[in-house]
């Protein structure tokens, strides 16, 4: 009976130690690389399939986002039980509008996140703050505590956010410190997270920390386009559209918009609507004369110069089809010589159905920016728009 007894105290003891084990190998360290995690998770851990879906979702470690895989990942840990597939899967379900959802899988993942969070995970931490940062009843102050000790231990994602309070701060919690926000954001940049990267990029678009600068705002904010995220898109396909701080690509700019709406961003998809309204567009031809790569790369001037091109058929072969695409997403951004020339146009049916309507507003708007020859279009050709 006493060996039968040792024997089996030494299996608990063996099941502990091997648990312990695996717990000691499931856990994020700084030198923990994104291959180690998407091995470990195509091996079937819980642990590392969870995280691997909040790096997909959030671009950490340079790999691009993918709300998809991200999705799939998480729903895999958290059929096994993993709070961190529970925990993204709350995020991504923020990120569709379905805060109900949220809440319900935030609630669900809080006790074992705390749990993980007390034996020193550094991403339970982070995700703990969140929690506690954003989920009502918010406890902002144990927020501000896990990302200071989940960023003491590296987590890029808890520097990059804890940086960013830092240059707000937060009154009666945490004490404004540029210098210490700077550098948390810059050790979360040397790491690659995305994070890091599109908040220093609105840290010189804001001027917080750092002296306003749009220029290295939308450099940043470039390299965080070429993670494919969202907000990203957003902000950066604005700046462009408007000439914030630079110079003016509206196609480029629209084609962010864009690319950041098709992955749900609500904001993106009320400017692009806001934007475009009703009004006629030309579908592209068959045969495109300028590749929309091409087009992208040039700024509104540029792109001006090529429509007046096609117009007039001097420099390329006249194509009114053509001068019309360039000019009406300029014209539409407010440029009053691409008002003008698009007015022109609804006016004689150039490239775009007649509609003398439709051709007043455009020279209307043409001439309210100052465009002399629309006010004097107007005048010339008041006959034209009487109904």
């Amino acid at each position: 009976m006493l060996t039968k007894n040792l024997i089996f105290l030494f299996f608990i003891c063996l099941s502990s130690f091997l648990f312990a084990q695996k717990a000691v190998q499931s856990m994020w360290s700084p030198n923990l690389s994104y291959s180690d995690i998407v091995k470990k998770a195509q091996s079937g851990d819980p642990y590392h399939q969870g995280l691997l879906g909040i790096y997909l979702r959030s671009g950490e470690a340079g790999c691009a986002v993918n709300l998809k895989l991200a999705g799939d990942w998480s729903r895999v840990s958290w059929m096994k039980g993993h709070p961190f597939g529970a925990y993204n899967l709350a995020n991504l379900a923020i990120l569709r509008g379905d805060f109900e959802k949220a809440t319900q899988l935030y609630q669900d993942a809080a006790l074992l996140l705390q749990r993980k969070a007390s034996d020193g995970d550094a991403v339970a931490m982070y995700c703990m703050g969140e929690i506690d940062f954003q989920v009502i009843p918010t406890n902002v102050k144990r927020a501000i505590e896990f990302f200071k000790r989940s960023a003491e231990i590296g987590y890029p994602p808890a520097q990059a956010t804890i940086g960013t309070l830092y240059l707000k701060g937060l009154p009666g919690l945490l004490e404004k410190d540029y210098r210490k926000g700077i550098s948390m954001l810059s050790e979360a940049v040397n790491q690659k997270s995305l994070t890091a990267r599109f908040n220093l990029g609105m840290a010189y678009y804001n001027g917080d920390g750092v002296p306003k600068d749009e220029l290295k705002a939308s450099q940043w904010l470039e390299v965080a386009v070429r993670q494919n995220f969202s907000e990203a898109q957003y902000t950066l396909g604005t700046m462009l559209v408007e000439g914030n701080g630079i110079k003016r690509n509206t196609n480029r700019g629209l084609s962010l918009l864009e690319a950041a709406s098709s992955q749900g961003h609500k904001l993106a998809s009320n400017y692009l609507r806001k934007r475009n309204g009703s009004d006629h567009q030309v579908k592209p031809t068959a045969s495109k004369i300028i590749s929309s790569d091409n087009l992208s790369a040039l700024d509104d001037e540029k792109v001006l110069q090529q429509a007046r091109k096609y117009y007039t058929g001097v420099g390329y072969p006249r194509n009114y089809e053509k001068a019309y695409q360039l000019f009406l997403p300029i014209a539409k951004g407010g440029n009053p010589e691409a008002c003008r020339f698009i007015g022109l146009m609804k006016l004689t049916g150039k490239g775009t159905p007649k509609s003398p309507p439709s051709a007043k507003q455009w020279l209307s708007l043409a001439s309210q920016k100052g465009d002399k020859v629309a006010t004097r279009m107007l005048s010339e050709y008041s006959a034209l728009f009487k109904p």
